[in-house]
């Protein structure tokens, strides 16, 4: 496996079907058709509905042809610098080649066929697309500017957990460091803070080692200050009990339509982290070393965000019907 390499370094882009694209912005039609004729014959493109070649695309690129539209384009401009691809750099396969490797983890000798790709050419540019999909999240994953305005419970935040090859020890066969409670091997624990006004990622931690539990993670690595200094609270499990002056966790005192305003919250949240593992690389072991997990695992929240913003909301958490019956309830006790 090759070590990160410059991305002056990259191998040509000297196939005649490879050549660099001009600037362009594709339809929602092109850009699937692009994405299904690498898998598909014409004929078979054309004789599915839609809604089956939709579905066809997403099984291979794990969002939708307009999200990745969207995605394309951004790494087109200037807005985020750290994410724009220069030009003999822009190619919409090697593009669409990443997103494959996101959703369905290949091998490289697996990927080699379909693709028309050697394993070193495909290799360099898959990471680099990688790491300007992740370098959006300049963009795409911030802390609001108006700090959530007069909100007072501005986050919901949690861990995920996900499966790594077990990390060399200098003297034993397993480093307890990395032990995952919820996988019983070795794994990585990212922290995530969405939202609870709108469905955006609002704050991501990590990687850190699966046994740096979520409590732990909170103090030390920077949200819990960042809640403090900014007069917020968060909504957690019950693994972040003990901070009551900037988490809220499940209490027995609480009124009932509270307790289902957190429910809801932390099961909204648990929502977003089953969308990243709808992605092969995170959902079963990651088989490539330890500094290229970042990449892949920011690079999906990433995607996941754009899913967000074009299709796949998460749930409100506050819905007046379902507190309308505890209203019910209280006048009716009233009475």
């Amino acid at each position: 496996m090759l070590e990160d390499s410059d991305s002056d370094d990259l191998p040509e882009i000297d196939e005649d079907e490879d050549q660099p694209e001009l600037r362009q912005i594709y339809t929602i039609d092109e850009m699937m058709e692009r994405g299904l004729t690498i898998y598909f014959s014409d004929a078979r493109i054309r004789k599915a509905k839609m809604t089956t070649n939709i579905r066809r695309f997403v099984g291979f690129y794990g969002s939708s042809p307009t999200v990745c539209c969207h995605i394309w384009e951004d790494l087109q401009t200037k807005l985020t610098p750290e994410a724009q691809i220069p030009d003999n750099k822009l190619n919409l396969k090697y593009f669409l080649m990443a997103m494959n490797f996101l959703k369905c983890y290949p091998t490289e000798i697996a990927r080699e066929g379909p693709w028309n790709i050697s394993e070193k050419v495909g290799r360099e540019w898959v990471w680099y697309y990688i790491n300007n999909i992740q370098a959006l999240k300049a963009k795409k994953i911030t802390w609001p500017d108006d700090n959530f305005g007069n909100d007072k419970w501005a986050i919901s935040v949690d861990g995920t957990h996900c499966w790594i090859q077990e990390p060399k020890h200098v003297e034993w066969s397993q480093d307890k460091a990395y032990f995952s409670h919820k996988y019983n091997k070795a794994g990585f624990n990212y922290e995530i803070g969405i939202s609870l006004s709108q469905p955006r990622v609002v704050w991501m931690s990590g990687p850190h080692p699966a046994g740096m539990n979520d409590i732990k993670v909170f103090k030390d690595c920077g949200l819990k200050a960042k809640l403090k200094d900014a007069g917020k609270m968060a909504i957690g499990d019950q693994g972040y009990v003990g901070h009551p002056e900037v988490v809220s966790t499940f209490n027995s005192h609480d009124l009932k339509k509270v307790k289902k305003f957190k429910t809801r919250a932390l099961t909204r949240h648990e929502t977003f982290n089953n969308l990243t593992k709808r992605f092969s690389i995170l959902s079963g072991r990651f088989r490539h070393p330890k500094g290229r997990f970042e990449p892949c695992f920011e690079a999906i929240c990433v995607i996941c965000q754009y899913q967000m913003e074009n299709g796949s909301e998460l749930f409100d958490v506050l819905v007046e019907a379902i507190f309308a019956e505890d209203n019910a309830n209280a006048q009716n006790f009233t009475i």
